[in-house]
């Protein structure tokens, strides 16, 4: 009898346990919960409620694929691979349960918990980057372009700063067309760039003026010439990493085509002084490896993520590796030591973490 109540002691245990943890078969999978919308079909109800549970696991799998997306990848270059992993749902979703259903007016509401194959997403999001994409550094591309006084929204400045970055390590995003204020002013320009995951922001004002003919010269072709200033900032701390000047000519029969080769002269010129500082201030950021313990699941890892992109000093992260709950980043930051990191860490975010161990090579933390 007590050999019966030990065995059913033990294996009300083993249950207990086994329920508790949140990672699947051999450590790669995940439990997420996720929902979805899908239209009420009260004329074929069961292929309702499975258009609802597919929506759902879509859901599920793109939340996970969303965290592995590096940081320094681009809106379309991020949106490819995702569409690449959630294409194949099916495939990275080792079992899922239903845990609500119910019509909502004309939509019918489903939510899942599903375990997600993470380390299997994972792997393929690292090796898609690394097949299609060459880590670079985001640029937001902005500018001001004046044709005497009259605002030209043609982007010749824009499209001179692509052709002389266009051998560089940076992925160029194209921003605003900008007002005086924003160029006296770029503070508003420069906190857009960086919600938009940009390192840094180029600001371009150009402006072409027609060049007087000699009196008594007699010629065919229009001349404008262009002054073009522009700046590259940083969007962590809004200060300026390099900046570029220069005044050049156009020539043409045609008026227009006179000021846009000014104006493309002038930006081209400009633009490549940027290159050499620009490549100064990316590799200053010294890498560091972080590791957030006690994560628990896809929405705090979000979370945690969300904390990283907020500090300013951090330029870049990299989300490495995540299992058994624990997050590994590879992060670029502005900062000297580990030590140094992890105070401006904690000092904004004392609640959230607990320090574990600091190394010359490692920062551990346990996420509360």
């Amino acid at each position: 009898m007590k050999k019966l109540l030990f065995l059913l002691l033990a294996c009300t245990f083993v249950v207990s346990a086994c329920g508790s943890l949140r990672i699947g078969p051999k450590g790669e999978g995940e439990y997420v919960e996720a929902e979805s919308l899908v239209p009420y079909n009260e004329n074929n109800l069961r292929q309702m409620k499975k258009d609802g549970i597919l929506a759902a696991q879509k859901s599920a799998v793109e939340k996970v694929a969303g965290v592995f997306i590096s940081s320094a990848t681009t809106v379309d270059q991020a949106q490819l691979v995702e569409d690449k992993i959630v294409s194949k749902t099916a495939g990275f979703i080792r079992r899922s349960h239903v845990t609500k259903s119910y019509r909502k007016g004309d939509e019918y509401y489903t939510k899942i918990k599903a375990m997600v194959l993470v380390k299997d997403i994972g792997d393929i999001i690292k090796q898609s980057e690394a097949d299609a994409f060459a880590k670079k550094t985001n640029i937001l591309v902005t500018s001001r372009e004046m044709v005497g006084e009259d605002i030209s929204l043609k982007q010749d400045c824009k499209q001179a700063i692509y052709r002389a970055l266009k051998s560089q390590p940076f992925a160029l995003i194209n921003g605003d067309n900008l007002s005086q204020n924003n160029i006296e002013n770029p503070n508003s320009v420069i906190d857009k760039a960086r919600t938009e995951g940009a390192r840094f922001v180029i600001v371009a004002d150009v402006e072409t003026n027609p060049i007087a003919a000699l009196p008594g010269a007699a010629s065919p072709f229009k001349s404008y010439r262009a002054r073009a200033a522009i700046k590259a900032f940083a969007t962590n701390n809004y200060a300026v990493v390099a900046e570029g000047a220069d005044q050049l000519s156009g020539l043409d029969p045609l008026a227009d085509i006179a000021a846009q080769k000014s104006i493309s002269a002038a930006c081209e010129a400009a633009a490549k002084r940027l290159v050499e500082p620009i490549n100064s201030a990316i590799n200053s950021a010294k890498v560091f490896s972080l590791t957030v313990k006690d994560v628990g699941n896809i929405e705090r890892l979000k979370q945690v993520q969300d904390i990283l992109k907020d500090l300013r000093e951090i330029e870049d992260y990299n989300l490495v590796r995540y299992a058994n709950s624990a997050a590994q980043f590879d992060v670029s930051a502005n900062i000297g030591t580990p030590e140094e990191l992890t105070a401006k860490i904690i000092r904004k975010y004392n609640i959230n973490f607990t320090v574990v161990t600091i190394t010359p090579n490692a920062i551990v933390l346990s996420f509360n």
